[in-house]
């Protein structure tokens, strides 16, 4: 094994545990945001928030660190098209993670604690921090794409990928924003509740 070849197999792993992952809680999310259970989407929106802090927090630092390690191990220009998308995705997703995602979560729990998991401000901020961190699965997902594809030389790639992901994060609000004008149930007590 070649240290280019250790730093990509770290590279690999951590981004399918940050992208596994952040795909796996937006399918759980749906599964129980479905249910109208406030206690359990309380309880997801907390664990949400271990898994974010404990596990994508750090695989995030390692999954940069790793990159940089195949950079400079093979000399590779920081200004090619498809370093600089991956480098401006981290930033964005970095910026969301710790100035929205976490102090959010924050957030959801002292409201919870206050006026209970079912009271209307506790499953906004649950809904709200569940579509931002959605439209950050888009920007990973695309982001794999331009790490797969590595458009060297191609401006074209570029500005497409760059152009897929406002379009993905773009259905993702007006699938959000549709949704939410629908007649949704409020939020239950859990039957453990009582």
């Amino acid at each position: 094994m070649t240290w280019y070849t250790f730093f990509k197999s770290l590279h690999v792993v951590t981004a399918v545990i940050w992208v596994g992952g952040a795909f796996t809680i937006q399918a759980l999310a749906f599964r129980i945001m479905g249910t109208g259970d406030a206690r359990r989407q309380a309880e997801f929106a907390k664990d949400s928030e271990f898994v974010g802090m404990r596990v994508f927090m750090p695989v995030t630092w390692v999954l940069l660190l790793s990159a940089i390690g195949m950079m400079v191990n093979l000399h590779w220009s920081w200004g090619q098209n498809w370093v600089v998308f991956g480098l401006i995705a981290f930033a964005a997703s970095f910026a969301v993670g710790a100035g929205f995602l976490g102090p959010e979560s924050g957030k959801i729990a002292k409201v919870i604690e206050r006026d209970g998991p079912e009271s209307p401000e506790a499953q906004a901020r649950i809904r709200r921090i569940l579509l931002i961190s959605r439209c950050e699965l888009v920007v990973l997902l695309t982001v794999i794409v331009n790490m797969v594809v590595k458009p060297v030389g191609n401006a074209g790639w570029f500005w497409g990928l760059l152009a897929a992901m406002v379009l993905g994060i773009a259905v993702v609000l007006v699938t959000y924003s549709s949704s939410s004008t629908r007649s949704v149930p409020p939020a239950t007590r859990s039957p453990s509740a009582t």
